[in-house]
């Protein structure tokens, strides 16, 4: 049981629904309502990027043992609850996993999860510390993730490949913000940043969809707003590692109701429930296991 939980840390098990959001807001953009979804190809899909994100997750953490053990002791790896080749094997299945039932749903699809576990590698082998790179990088990574959704039907990737930029810039800013979760240190300028992007990203999604859809978006925006600056609030306040790593964690539990109101712009409510059920679970499991 130990072992289990041990992974389950590792791959950081919360986070694993807010990629699965990616998908869901994809498909419903590629889509458009929910009758004419191919179930199969997106329960794959789902199941592909939440390996994809889990192999990254970990190969994040193989790649900082040396650097967890002194900032993060807690962590599996540093704490010796799972060894490095146990790890290790655990990485290449995830992505062999998530690669393969891509390549099953087409090659759209797994082109992207190709170029996907790219740029994870890239962000964990070389890039992860330049303080502008790597948060472009991990932003790209999340774009892909909602273009991987919308590849259910390839032809709509042409039409709406511009909607992965607002989790881009999003995941980019939170990426840049979590650079202050260790240390005592002030980052005032991150926290601000980040306050900013909120706002930004929200009101872009406004812009997304037509009348019909406007009232049920705003709604969607306004809650990703209040959750958001829920968890912002302390580190704008006081921007240090505690208050940075909660605001960190609230913005990733977040993600999938920015996902939820980009939806929304196309969707309508039906939409809304259907990405936002994955932050609820992201959030209910977030109380047993690090998101950060």
């Amino acid at each position: 049981m130990n072992k289990w939980k041990a992974c389950l840390e590792l791959i950081r098990f919360p986070n694993l629904f807010t990629a699965m959001a990616d998908i869901m807001a994809g498909g419903w953009i590629a889509y458009g309502i929910w009758p004419n979804f191919h179930i199969g190809a997106l329960l794959s899909l789902i199941i592909s990027s939440a390996c994809l994100y889990a192999m990254g997750v970990a190969l994040n953490d193989y790649m900082d043992h040396i650097l967890d053990k002194m900032e993060r002791p807690e962590r599996p790896l540093p704490s010796g609850r799972i060894n490095r080749s146990f790890a290790l094997a655990l990485i290449c299945i995830l992505g062999i996993c998530g690669l393969g039932i891509a390549f099953f749903v087409g090659w759209a699809s797994f082109m992207i999860a190709c170029a996907l576990v790219a740029c994870i590698y890239l962000y964990n082998g070389l890039l992860k510390k330049h303080h502008l790179f790597g948060p472009v990088t991990m932003g790209i990574c999340r774009s892909l993730n909602l273009l991987l959704g919308i590849s259910m039907i390839p032809s709509q990737l042409s039409a709406f490949w511009w909607m992965s930029l607002v989790p881009f810039v999003y995941i980019a800013m939170v990426t840049a913000l979590s650079k202050g979760e260790v240390g005592e240190d002030f980052y005032p300028k991150r926290v601000w940043t980040m306050s900013v992007t909120i706002p930004v990203c929200s009101i872009a999604v406004l812009f997304f969809g037509g009348r019909e859809t406007l009232f049920v978006t705003l709604i969607a925006v306004l809650l990703f707003l209040v959750w958001t600056f829920r968890g912002m609030y302390a580190s704008i306040k006081l921007p240090n590692a505690i208050h940075i790593r909660k605001a960190v964690g609230t913005c990733i539990i977040g993600l999938p109701l920015l996902n939820a109101a980009i939806a929304t712009s196309i969707g309508g409510m039906a939409a809304w429930l259907a990405v936002t059920i994955f932050m609820l679970l992201s959030y209910a499991w977030s109380r047993a296991f690090s998101v950060t």
